[in-house]
């Protein structure tokens, strides 16, 4: 079962423009800013209000994200997170639940991507 919301991406032109507005204006912390990977043009870069559990990423498109852009058909993703990715998985897949695929993993943990009943992609992850 879904232990608790871990992430929510929001998708910007300008990381530090929006950077500016969430911390600035908003009064949230920033929670991460890192190279996404060596010479990548954007970065993780997350904000939550202090002492929140879920972090809104402030993901930038560019030509390597641009498959998120037909994924999340331009709008934001949601990613929900489980102790048991497998259990999970079976758990919804009775319930009727629409996945695109089954579970895989990747070097930061297990992850699985469904639907929800209005065509919105959402990430299931193992914590």
């Amino acid at each position: 079962m879904i232990s608790r919301v871990g992430t929510v991406s929001v998708f910007v032109e300008d990381q530090d423009r929006a950077k500016a507005f969430y911390t600035e204006k908003l009064g949230m912390e920033c929670t991460a800013d890192n190279e996404m990977w060596p010479g990548a043009d954007s970065r993780w870069l997350s904000v939550a209000p202090a002492g929140a559990e879920t972090q809104i990423v402030l993901y930038k498109f560019d030509e390597n994200w641009e498959h998120y852009r037909s994924t999340f058909q331009q709008s934001q993703s949601l990613t929900l997170q489980c102790e048991n990715i497998d259990e999970t998985y079976r758990l919804y897949k009775e319930r009727g639940v629409e996945f695109l695929g089954e579970p895989e993993t990747q070097f930061w943990g297990r992850f699985v991507m469904l639907k929800d009943s209005e065509g919105n992609t959402l990430i299931l992850v193992q914590v």
